[in-house]
């Protein structure tokens, strides 16, 4: 028997802890949409200049209309706005109807990624030359890596807690990094969504506008009809007063206004 020999072996172990994120994001935009339609009126230029002049003078005592720093004269309606030009004696229909778009967009994005280390582990065996009970090389070899393999799996279990943690870390990093991309792609899917609602909205609102503005210059034509016809009853009493008639009756109805009267001695 001599003395023995050693054999050292290093055994390995890979610690690998992947990670995966799956990152969504839904932006809602919405904007306002508006329609405007105006169709105008000759109405002035139909009237005489003597009845304009009546005509105008009591639009400017109506106390429906307000008078604008222009000298204009304007009637709010329900979706709209008339508008009397004492200038050129235009009447100026005006609708106007709003609703609001709304589109939503999403984007997506899987990020992935892996944490590894490696442990090691340390074995030692002896052997001798003449194989003295039965310590051979072999047997050295195999005492050795069973040791080592033993110790890197103990490692290996001690580094598994610090690599998960690590990957945790990693996903939460990628997850901060790739938020305001995601949302910027969200945001202009939404975007593209909301041009293409845009512009169905303001169809439908140009559509029901045509019809509304129709039905606002009827309703502003029997507003100016309404204040000439006073105008002409103011007139035709002012008239009576001035001659001295006698018997002088107003009779008005929905649709006109009659005014009697007897002249002479």
């Amino acid at each position: 028997m001599c003395n023995p020999r050693r054999v050292r072996v290093t055994a390995t172990r890979e610690v690998a802890e992947a990670w995966q994120v799956e990152l969504e994001r839904r932006v809602a935009l919405s904007d306002t949409v508006v329609s405007e339609l105006e169709i105008s009126y000759p109405f002035g230029g139909t009237l005489g200049d003597r009845t304009r002049a009546v005509f105008e003078a009591a639009l400017a005592r109506d106390p429906h209309w307000r008078e604008t720093s222009d000298g204009a004269h304007e009637l709010p309606l329900a979706d709209g706005l008339v508008t009397y030009r004492s200038a050129d004696g235009t009447l100026v229909v005006r609708a106007r109807l709003t609703d609001t778009a709304r589109a939503e967009g999403v984007a997506a994005e899987t990020l992935r990624g892996t944490v590894t280390d490696v442990a090691h582990g340390e074995g030692e065996g002896r052997y001798y030359d003449d194989n003295y009970r039965g310590r051979t090389r072999r047997a050295a070899d195999a005492e050795a890596r069973r040791i080592a393999e033993s110790a890197a799996e103990r490692n290996a279990r001690a580094l598994l807690a610090g690599v998960r943690r690590r990957a945790q870390e990693a996903s939460a990093v990628a997850e901060r990094g790739a938020e305001d991309r995601v949302r910027q792609a969200a945001t202009a899917d939404a975007a593209a969504h909301l041009e293409a609602e845009r512009a169905r909205v303001r169809e439908e609102l140009d559509a029901r506008n045509r019809v509304r503005v129709e039905q606002l210059g009827q309703e502003a034509l029997r507003a100016v009809n309404a204040v000439l016809a006073l105008a002409y009853r103011e007139a035709l009493l002012a008239f009576a007063r001035e001659q001295g008639a006698r018997a002088v009756k107003v009779d008005e109805s929905e649709d006109s206004i009659a005014v009697e009267f007897e002249m002479g001695s």
